[in-house]
């Protein structure tokens, strides 16, 4: 029963009691009742009713007063709940039947945009499995489950939940508002693509592993057959193999190095580095740890940054990994005795992200790539000169180790070379603006 009714049943007490000193006044008027019987029976009729009339108001003031704290505490509760959903570091949606988005947490925002909520879903939200999972539960579906791969500056991976959430105020009682949708879809998302990558990875190190150490670990058998064969006296032939097979093997452990370093930077791919780093000390960080090559080389490295340079948004140790691995190169196959040149300045816009950077060049002057295998330099294990690559110590995994760490840090990768003259690599990171708010990208 409803509060309303409750209190409509306590006002039909006074014409109840109306109604019976009316009925004993004509039974004494008839000469049937005398007056002070109907006198007595009327006032203890009254007493009751009145009695019984002050316990209903006590009872339904204390059924409203129970229903109002009810109430308050659910409104009270609300904020918590809003607080709750965006301190979730998954992504939340909160649909209605129209297909509106009513409230988005800050993972959603940061997913798809600050303007989302109170728009169309579609307009954000366009993958169409994603959609045709919501299309199933506004038609009655309780659940739909599935996992799709957003693109965006890097590929992430969700398990999505749709689920239909029916909405217990919408009820025809005259004191619940019949505006209310009749019921709600929530979309969750979680992000698993560190598993997936984790599985790719260990599937890829397998596969790269056993292909690329297959010819080390031959040389390496094959010396040590010899050695225990046909030159098992000749200590000239042993001391030779001895120093070969000790080569073979500190290539062996570069590659595994190269191929856990790459599956590290793999693996946080999908999140950007957040950190305020200063350019000008990690390229003279670099400088002083390659000079033994430049000087068995008899060259130099030249830096020039400009002053009051802005820092990058990025991983610290990563970009000194990047800046080493090319600086590396560039001393390696750059003409002896020349110099490489370190350069660093800022850029109005990134390509793909349009955001301002810094662009940070190496130079050599050594024989360039040929324009034929310009494109296909970053790929795994890929070698221009394969055996010279070898010989130099190169695993050919440098450059894909570079490319995955632009990735990571939302830059971009340019390579060029003219032959006879010299190659230059531009890597150009974002400029650090500290911690933003997404922007609106429909």
């Amino acid at each position: 029963m409803s509060t309303g009714k409750i209190i409509e049943s306590g006002f039909r007490i006074l014409p109840i009691q109306i109604l019976v000193v009316v009925l004993l006044f004509g039974l004494h008027l008839s000469g049937l009742v005398d007056a002070l019987p109907a006198l007595i029976i009327a006032a203890v009729v009254g007493i009751a009713f009145f009695w019984i009339d002050r316990r209903y108001r006590i009872v339904v003031n204390r059924l409203t007063d129970a229903l109002k704290t009810a109430r308050s505490a659910r409104r009270n509760l609300a904020p918590l709940r809003a607080k709750i959903a965006e301190g979730i570091d998954a992504p939340l949606l909160l649909i209605d039947p129209l297909r509106k988005v009513l409230d988005a947490n800050r993972p959603a925002r940061t997913l798809f945009g600050n303007n989302l909520i109170g728009r169309d879903v579609s307009l954000y939200v366009r993958h169409p499995d994603i959609l045709e999972a919501l299309g199933k539960v506004m038609q009655g579906a309780p659940i739909a489950r599935l996992e799709a791969s957003l693109t965006g500056a890097v590929e992430r991976i969700f398990s999505i939940s749709v689920s239909r959430v029916d909405n217990s105020r919408h009820a025809s009682d005259s004191d619940r508002e019949s505006t209310e949708p009749a019921f709600y879809v929530v979309i969750s998302m979680h992000d698993i693509t560190k598993m997936r990558v984790a599985e790719r990875m260990r599937a890829d190190f397998v596969a790269n592993a056993s292909h690329e150490l297959r010819t080390p670990l031959s040389s390496v058998i094959g010396f040590i057959e010899t050695m225990n064969g046909p030159a098992k006296g000749d200590e000239a032939a042993q001391e030779r193999f001895l120093g070969i097979m000790e080569e073979e093997s500190r290539r062996m452990v570069r590659l595994i190095d190269d191929l856990l370093s790459l599956s590290r930077i793999e693996l946080d791919k999908h999140v950007q580095p957040k950190s305020s780093v200063q350019l000008e000390p990690i390229l003279k960080g670099v400088a002083a740890s390659l000079e033994p090559t430049v000087q068995k080389r008899h060259m130099a490295i030249n830096i020039l940054v400009p002053d009051s340079l802005e820092p990058v948004q990025g991983d610290a140790d990563q970009i000194h990994q990047m800046l080493q691995n090319l600086t590396s190169n560039a001393l390696k196959y750059a003409y002896e005795g020349s110099t490489v040149t370190l350069s660093a300045q800022p850029v109005e816009r990134i390509p793909e992200s349009g955001q301002r950077g810094i662009a940070i060049s190496i130079t050599d002057h050594g024989p360039g790539i040929p324009p034929e295998h310009l494109p296909r330099l970053t790929e795994r294990f890929y070698r221009v000169d394969a055996a010279r690559s070898r010989k130099l110590g190169g695993t050919g995994l440098g450059l894909a180790i570079v490319k995955h760490i632009v990735s990571r840090h939302r830059g971009h990768l340019d390579i060029r070379s003219i032959l006879g003259k010299g190659t230059t690599v531009t890597i150009s990171l974002p400029i650090y603006q500290g911690l933003r708010e997404p922007e609106d990208h429909p």
